[in-house]
């Protein structure tokens, strides 16, 4: 027998059914031809039934099924995204409680599978109309989507230090910038998109060509290439961006406005493929506190590996920067 979620006894026998690796879709459809609603109303006025699937979906997955080898990471974010188009096909509503419905399940995503998928999952319901709206009754509280993938994205770089996570909110984050913005998202994807691509040129905005990079020397940093401006690794069919904040994603667009090519200063990463991304940390402690510093290198076909990180925590927040450093292998660093 299904638990009693709050919804009538069809709707819970099919979160119970679909709240699963391998989803039963053909019982589900039996289940709707019964007389299931895929928009039925709860006794929690905060949860549908959608979203009460997805914040279930990984629990249950995790702890209700024998596991069978590592396949089951990769597994859970596809099938996710195809449980949300089942509930779209058969008329599920984002629309419904003044968008409510769909809020809902942006919310619940957030906190699900933890991998690029997150961001599919969420592209689908937002192509389907969802939107970024408070949660609870009184907005004055803040609690919309978006606001949690910017709380969850910070917890993971900062507290957990799991950067290669926080690069995946970072996406997540700018595909909701975007439809704030009223710019295209779909091409917004994680940094993992970019492994595999030829690099063609790097791009940069010209504040100055020849002030894009500069030496920092602080009397706590001390470091050559720092930028703060947005760069731009074009490859065919979409460009890998970072910021000052040394973040990554990838989109197939490149920003509106005059770039200038600073492809000079990456020798031997230019028309190499990026084979891989590693994270690290470094931690910073200045009086009682203890500052956490992403280092990401991605390593290049050629050998070139290329290391960003950021100087927060040494510095005041106005002299906040990010920088990289050119490496060979088995070679010292190479700066300009």
């Amino acid at each position: 027998m299904a638990l009693d979620y709050g919804y009538g006894d069809l709707e819970n026998e099919l979160i119970e059914l679909l709240s699963n690796i391998s989803p039963d879709f053909k019982k589900a459809e039996e289940l709707l031809k019964l007389g299931a609603d895929v928009n039925a109303l709860g006794e929690d006025p905060y949860e549908n039934v959608l979203s009460t699937i997805i914040d279930n979906y990984v629990p249950a997955c995790i702890y209700g099924v024998p596991k069978e080898g590592d396949g089951l990471a990769l597994t859970m974010g596809p099938t996710l995204c195809k449980i949300i188009q089942f509930f779209l096909f058969h008329g599920f509503d984002v629309n419904k409680c003044n968008g409510r419905f769909g809020a809902q399940c942006l919310l619940a995503l957030v906190l699900s599978t933890h991998d690029r998928y997150i961001i599919e999952a969420s592209k689908i319901l937002f192509d389907a109309g969802a939107k970024n709206c408070a949660i609870e009754d009184n907005e004055e509280d803040g609690t919309t989507p978006w606001n949690l993938v910017g709380a969850e994205g910070s917890f993971q770089d900062v507290c957990v230090g799991n950067h290669s996570l926080a690069n995946i909110y970072e996406a997540l984050y700018q595909v909701y910038q975007a439809i704030e913005d009223g710019m295209p998202y779909n091409g917004i994807d994680s940094y993992e998109c970019a492994i595999g691509k030829k690099i063609l040129k790097v791009l940069a905005f010209p504040n100055d060509k020849s002030s894009i990079f500069y030496p920092i020397n602080l009397p706590n940093f001390k470091k050559e290439n720092c930028f703060t401006s947005d760069l731009y690794f074009v490859y065919d069919g979409g460009v890998l961006r970072t910021t000052k904040f040394a973040d990554f994603w990838v989109d197939t667009v490149l920003p509106d406005g005059e770039l200038v090519d600073v492809s000079e200063y990456f020798p031997k990463v230019i028309g190499s493929v990026i084979e891989e991304f590693h994270f690290s940390k470094r931690k910073v402690k200045k009086e009682k506190s203890v500052y956490t510093q992403p280092i990401t290198r991605i390593k290049m076909e050629s050998g070139q590996s290329i290391k960003f990180s950021i100087n927060f925590g040494d510095v005041e927040d106005e002299d906040r920067v990010a920088f990289f450093e050119l490496k060979q292998n088995n070679q010292k660093e190479v700066t300009r």
